[in-house]
C-alpha cells in the first residue's frame, strides 16, 4: 500500500468540543430534548400534573400506530397521553450555498488555561497567541419531522398545540449544544370513539428543521484545523554588498568581520538521521565578531522548517563539528518523530563549502 504523505508538524492537538463534528443524531438529540424539556406541557387530571411522554416512532411502533390509530403497553392498554415523533426526510437545502472543503469559516479562541498572557510575556516583549480553528463550512440541509400527539380531552390537545404553535419559527436545541430552526405550517386533529372503546384524540404535524452537517473528516482529512497567531515578531539584520555602491574602503576594512559575518547567510536542506537528529553536511559555523556579541539574537542563528512549518528554537538545540564540517540539530518536546520522508529546511548563519 502506497504510504499517505502526511505533514505531520501540523498535527496540534485541538480540544474534543472542536472536532465532534455535526451528526444526524445531534440533531435529532437537539429537537427531541427540546421538545420534551421546552415545549411539551404538563397536564392537569383529577387535581394532579400529569407528565406527557416522548418516545421516538421505530419502525414497529410507527407501522402500529398509523395501522391502529393509537399505541397499547405491554399490559393491552392504550397509551395516551402520548408524543411521538419520528424523522421522514433530510433533503438538501437549496436555499444555502454549498462550497464543500473549498472554503473554511474562521474562529478565534483568545485564551485558556493553556494559553495564558501575564505580566511575564509583557517584559519579553510577548504578544497574545489566539488560538484560530479553521471550519470548513457544513452541508445545509432541511430535516423533517412526523409527530403524533394523543390524548384523551379536547382542552389536553388544544393545550399541547398551543405551546407547539408558540414555538414555532424558533431556534429548538439545548443551551449547552446546538440549536437549530424549527418551522410548523398546520395541525391536522381527528377525534375517533368507538363502540367499547376509549375516546381518542389524535393530531399529526410536521416539523420542518433548517439545520447543517458537518462530518469529523472528509478524504481522512480533519474538518477543522488549529494554527496560532505570531507571539513576538523578530526583525533581523541584513546587508547587500552587491550593489557597487559600497566605496569607502576605510569603513570597510574597519568593520570587515561585522559586514562579512552580516551577509552570510546559508540555505540548505537537512540530511535524515534518526527520529530526533537531522544534520547539515559540509558547511561551516561562523564565529560571531565581538561587536555583535550582545546585540545578535543567537537563539535565531538557524531557521528551521519541518515540511514548511517553523520550528522554534525551544525544541532543538545544535552542535557543530569542524572536523567532519557538521551541524547537528537535535529535536525534543516535539508532537511527532522525524522520518526519512520529512522536508527539513535550514536556512541561517552558515557557509556551505563546494567540494
Amino acid at each position: 500500500m502506497e504510504k499517505r504523505e502526511t505533514n505531520r508538524a501540523k498535527h496540534r492537538p485541538i480540544d474534543k468540543e472542536f472536532i465532534k463534528g455535526v451528526k444526524i443524531i445531534d440533531v435529532d438529540t437537539a429537537i427531541s430534548e427540546y421538545m420534551s424539556k421546552v415545549i411539551i406541557p404538563d397536564l392537569e387530571e383529577n387535581g394532579n400534573l400529569l407528565k406527557v411522554p416522548l418516545i421516538y416512532g421505530n419502525a414497529e411502533r410507527w407501522e402500529g400506530a398509523r395501522k391502529q390509530g393509537y399505541l397499547r403497553d405491554a399490559r393491552g392498554r392504550i397509551q395516551i397521553p402520548m408524543v411521538m415523533f419520528k424523522r421522514n426526510s433530510v433533503q438538501r437545502d437549496e436555499n444555502l450555498p454549498h462550497f464543500r472543503e473549498a472554503i473554511t469559516m474562521p474562529f478565534a479562541k483568545k485564551y485558556s488555561a493553556k494559553n495564558r498572557y501575564d505580566k511575564f510575556s509583557i517584559l519579553n516583549n510577548a504578544k497574545p497567541v489566539y488560538e484560530y480553528y479553521n471550519v470548513a463550512v457544513p452541508a445545509y440541509v432541511t430535516v423533517t419531522y412526523d409527530v403524533i400527539i394523543w390524548t384523551s380531552f379536547t382542552e389536553h390537545m388544544n393545550k399541547i398545540i398551543e405551546a407547539y404553535q408558540n414555538e414555532t419559527d424558533k431556534y429548538w436545541g439545548t443551551e449547552q449544544g446546538f440549536k437549530f430552526r424549527s418551522k410548523i405550517d398546520s395541525f391536522e386533529t381527528t377525534q375517533e370513539v368507538s363502540q367499547g372503546t376509549e375516546r381518542i384524540i389524535r393530531t399529526n404535524f410536521t416539523i420542518d428543521v433548517s439545520a447543517y452537517l458537518l462530518p469529523e473528516q472528509v478524504n481522512n482529512k480533519p474538518t477543522v484545523t488549529k494554527a496560532f497567531s505570531p507571539k513576538r515578531i523578530v526583525f533581523g539584520l541584513e546587508t547587500d554588498l552587491t550593489g557597487g555602491n559600497f566605496t569607502n574602503a576605510n569603513a570597510y576594512n574597519e568593520y570587515a568581520s561585522v559586514i562579512n559575518f552580516v551577509a552570510i547567510r546559508g540555505s540548505q536542506m537537512a540530511t535524515f538521521v534518526n527520529s530526533t537528529t537531522a544534520k547539515l553536511t559540509n558547511v561551516k559555523k561562523p564565529l560571531l565578531p565581538s561587536e555583535l556579541i550582545g546585540v545578535f539574537d543567537t537563539d535565531n542563528w538557524f531557521k528551521v522548517y519541518i515540511n514548511g512549518d517553523f520550528i522554534s528554537p525551544s525544541f532543538y538545540t545544535y552542535t557543530y563539528n569542524g572536523t567532519t564540517k557538521e551541524i547537528y540539530f537535535n529535536f525534543s518536546n516535539l508532537s511527532f518523530t522525524l522520518d526519512a520522508n520529512d522536508e527539513i529546511a535550514i536556512t541561517g548563519k552558515f557557509q556551505e563549502l563546494w567540494t
